[in-house]
């Protein structure tokens, strides 16, 4: 006979939970967990319950909540089976016990605060099945434990999955809408004044600076979200990933033009409120509109940088929980490849900009600030360091303020109105430094030599700094001598780029990027944001990549690879950029000279317009041509 006071636990449903618990009928004691008296305690002993009918109780590993599983039928439910028996006996009552006991022991029941009358329940464990048969049932459901937990995790995977289908819908849906209001509670009104005729608060040129491309972003957005909202329509069969694959393509231009500009855009915004309350005040009565939400234009013009990182994330998610073999999986890892190109692009270009706002904050401490403008300006250009040293020349020992680029070393005078540019020291065609031996008058010295053997001597205030010097220059003329590698380095230089698709070169050149164009006039070169625009090629400035000019493809003679026009060589025969990285697109009156700026550049960009303009005057080159002339001309 079982222990008699074991025979006083009780399984019952909390009625406000729903969850199972026991009761002692003798000391009114419950809890959530099995009693040690019935042999809980143990996590090894406390695995399961076995309740009627086939029916065992588990504990979810994440959650901690009870959930069934009957190895009969091998169903699993979270809720309680009405026949595992609720509020049943724990172990058999005495068959002797008088009806006026079981009176008093369903009194008993009852007594319990918040539990409810389980009297109507009055089931036993008297038709169990035999020990036997117990440990069986019991082995059968040890077997079929980690069948019923990796079935529950898939579901839940499954579920996860279908939540962030559904957050890329609602999020879209959420930034398209605030850049339309945007465009509704700002732009469109700040236009509309901007084309008064007299006494207009906003001018255009002051609109194209704060919101530039804000017109292009709503309209690819717009094309993404239908797409999606489209393929909506089959829920939950959809499949998003071809949908943001192609959208995370056309990205890559909008995006980038926006999110570079945005610092340059923040501040004109800044300083046209500062400096005119009308417009402030303008803009504030904007925000009152009813659409806005309070919110001012900062927090609509941030949102598209956020985008981006955004895309990421949700791509990442959807991947993670998105079974291998499945018909979504190869577009999603494209869509987020794709993703990720446009963060590095975005990245790259607003290094290259900054390293541009850089040496143009240089140029302006000269006298000459224009004249070094044009010169010290270049796209391939990175400040190292600048500080003073000596430079000695037979007796002569003068200050120098010295400026260390990654191709060159300038050199100039302080005056009282700026500094005054001395010389310059290219570490191009095998320049080298060397440390000098110490002497009296020279203790921390080093020789600056040019390709052209002439050397240059400078000393420095102490053994760190001249070490400093050393470092710097030397790791700034190996970095040269790797672009000036010799032809048998050809193959290293060549081997590292991988071969694209026409498709794949296409769109480089229509998302952009930035080149060098000289100038047939005299010869000089300037960075320019060049791209591809339906049959146009067009270009203009480079941070706000505004193509303000444009030439008809279709009107194109001629696509050169190398320097053969004359405006590569209009400066005095020499120009900066290697013959290799230069072509040419050749119309009835005139040509446009770019020189790329890496070898993967070139081959989009030459290969791409060949592509575009097929009746060229001049041989056109395929890849595997394009690289071997390369190669021979390295």
């Amino acid at each position: 006979m079982a222990d008699e006071k074991n025979s006083d636990w009780v399984y019952l449903i909390d009625q406000e939970s729903g969850a199972s618990y026991y009761a002692n009928l003798k000391t009114k004691e419950t809890c959530w967990e099995l009693p040690e008296a019935l042999g809980g305690g143990a996590a090894e002993d406390a695995q399961y319950v076995k309740l009627e009918n086939g029916w065992f109780q588990y504990t979810d590993d994440e959650t901690g909540r009870p959930y069934y599983y009957n190895v009969k039928t091998e169903q699993t439910m979270w809720t309680l089976p009405e026949d595992a028996g609720p509020g049943v006996r724990l172990e058999e009552s005495d068959a002797a016990s008088s009806e006026g006991d079981n009176d008093e022991k369903r009194d008993q029941v009852s007594e319990f605060p918040g539990r409810g009358d389980f009297s109507e329940y009055p089931k036993s464990f008297a038709d169990d099945e035999s020990d036997d048969d117990d440990e069986e049932a019991a082995a059968e459901a040890r077997k079929k434990e980690e069948e019923a937990k990796k079935k529950l995790k898939e579901e839940k995977r499954a579920a996860r999955r279908v939540k962030i289908l559904e957050e890329v819908l609602q999020s879209e849906r959420a930034y398209v809408s605030s850049l339309e209001t945007l465009e509704k509670v700002y732009l469109v009104p700040l236009r509309t004044v901007a084309d008064q005729p007299k006494g207009a608060i906003f001018s255009h040129t002051d609109l194209d600076a704060v919101f530039l491309n804000m017109k292009i972003l709503i309209t690819v957005n717009k094309k993404f979200l239908d797409d999606l909202e489209k393929e909506y329509e089959n829920w939950p069969n959809v499949h998003f990933g071809n949908i943001m694959k192609n959208a995370a393509k056309s990205f890559r231009g909008p995006y980038t033009r926006y999110v570079n500009n945005y610092d340059q855009a923040e501040k004109h915004l800044e300083n046209l409120k500062k400096n005119d309350k009308e417009k402030h005040r303008y803009l504030e009565v904007c925000k009152t509109h009813p659409d806005a939400n309070g919110l001012d234009v900062r927090s609509f013009l941030i949102m598209p940088v956020q985008r981006v990182p955004r895309y990421r994330m949700l791509l990442e998610d959807l991947l993670a929980h998105t079974d291998s073999g499945h018909l979504d999986e190869e577009p999603f890892k494209e869509a987020l490849e794709k993703v990720m190109e446009v963060a590095q692009h975005i990245n790259e270009e607003k290094r290259h900009m900054d390293e541009m706002d850089q040496l143009k904050a240089l140029a302006t401490r000269f006298n000459d600030e224009d004249e070094i403008a044009k010169d010290l300006v270049r796209l391939d250009r990175r400040f190292v360091k600048e500080g003073v040293l000596t430079k000695v020349r037979l007796t002569h020992h003068q200050k120098r303020h010295v400026f260390l680029f990654n191709d060159t070393v300038i050199y100039a005078n302080p005056t009282g109105k700026g500094l005054q540019k001395k010389g310059e020291i290219p570490l191009t065609n095998g320049a080298r430094v060397e440390i000098l031996p110490k002497t009296d008058s020279q203790q921390f010295a080093f020789a600056l030599v040019d390709g052209k053997g002439k050397g240059y001597t400078w000393v420095a205030e102490s053994d760190a700094e001249k070490n400093e010097w050393y470092e710097a220059i030397l790791a700034a003329i190996k970095g040269v001598k790797m672009l000036e590698r010799p032809s048998q380095s050809a193959d290293a230089l060549l081997g590292h780029v991988a071969s694209k698709t026409m498709p794949q070169r296409l769109e480089a050149v229509r998302a952009g990027a930035t080149l060098m164009k000289y100038n047939l006039r005299d010869g000089k070169s300037a960075p320019r944001w060049v791209k591809v625009w339906g049959d146009k090629i067009c270009w203009g400035d480079v941070r706000t990549k505004d193509c303000k000019s444009e030439l008809k493809l279709p009107e194109a003679t001629a696509i050169l690879h190398g320097a053969k026009s004359a405006a590569f060589f209009k400066q005095q025969g020499a120009k900066k950029d290697q013959d290799w990285l230069c072509f040419s697109v050749v119309f009835k009156s005139r040509t446009l000279d770019f020189a790329a700026t890496n070898v993967q550049s070139l081959l989009d960009w030459y290969l791409a317009l060949a592509h575009l303009v097929p009746n060229s005057s001049e041989p056109l080159l395929d890849e595997s041509q394009l690289r071997a002339r390369i190669e021979g001309m390295l």
